[in-house]
C-alpha cells in the first residue's frame, strides 16, 4: 500500500515537473526570439551608423594637425608673455 502511494507522489511530481519544464521552455523560445529581433536590429543599426561615424573620425583626424598648431602657438604666446612679466 506504501509503494503505491509512493508510486503516486513520484509520478504526479514528475507530471508537474514536466509542466514546469515546458512552460520555461516557452518562455526561452519567446526570449530567443526576442534577441533575435534585437540583435537584428542593432546589426542594422550599427550598419547604418557606421558611413557617419567614418565620415566623424576622418573629420576629427582632419582638424587634429590645426589644432596642435593653435596648441602652439598658444603655448608660444603664454611662454612670451610670463618672460614680459
Amino acid at each position: 500500500m506504501v509503494w503505491w502511494i509512493s508510486g503516486g507522489v513520484v509520478v504526479l511530481a514528475l507530471i508537474g515537473l514536466v509542466g514546469a519544464m515546458s512552460v520555461v521552455l516557452a518562455s526561452l523560445r519567446r526570449f530567443a526570439a526576442a534577441a533575435q529581433s534585437l540583435q537584428r536590429r542593432l546589426l542594422d543599426g550599427q550598419k547604418r551608423l557606421q558611413p557617419a561615424l567614418d565620415t566623424l573620425q576622418a573629420r576629427g583626424e582632419d582638424l587634429q594637425a590645426p589644432l596642435l598648431v593653435a596648441q602652439q602657438r598658444v603655448e608660444a604666446l603664454t611662454a612670451r608673455t610670463d618672460r614680459n612679466s
